[in-house]
């Protein structure tokens, strides 16, 4: 009978992995916007676990659909490089992409909030995300409210 109750727990231990640890998952929002000839798509990866934010991956794809503004491409260029300089310091990275062939500048910021610091957070904008309380569930019914499809993976 001993037996049986111990197998048992195991079992049930085993099978809700200690009852302490919960799996990550992911959030990821994304939104575009069209305007005088510039298509801004912007993809956002929240990583929770514990339901606690645990990682942020913001990823901005601006795209020049205007052949004016297509043959400005080089100006377009030297103005976001100025605008943006790769980074990567106390858990926070900025990452930048450029497809020259289809007129597409992307930036990536790639956040871990349990590493980066108050002051590099402020300075890129993100003061608030190691103060966020909120839960991937009221992260997205907050984005969703505001018009932003999101899906939990």
């Amino acid at each position: 009978m001993k037996k049986v109750i111990l197998i048992s727990l195991l079992t049930i231990l085993l099978v809700t992995g200690c009852g302490n640890t919960k799996k990550e998952e992911k959030l990821v929002c994304t939104t575009s916007q069209t305007e005088n000839g510039i298509t801004i798509n912007n993809v956002i990866s929240m990583t929770y676990k514990n339901n606690k934010l645990k990682n942020m991956k913001l990823e901005v794809n601006t795209k020049l659909e205007d052949v004016i503004l297509q043959e400005n491409w080089e100006n377009f260029k030297v103005s976001m490089d100025d605008a943006n300089k790769e980074f990567d310091k106390d858990g926070v990275s900025l990452k930048v992409q450029k497809d020259e062939e289809n007129y597409i500048y992307k930036i990536i910021y790639d956040i871990d909030i349990q590493n980066a610091t108050q002051e590099v957070l402020e300075s890129y904008g993100f003061e608030s995300l190691k103060k966020d309380k909120s839960t991937l569930e009221s992260t997205r019914r907050k984005a969703e409210k505001d018009g932003i499809k999101c899906e939990i993976e």
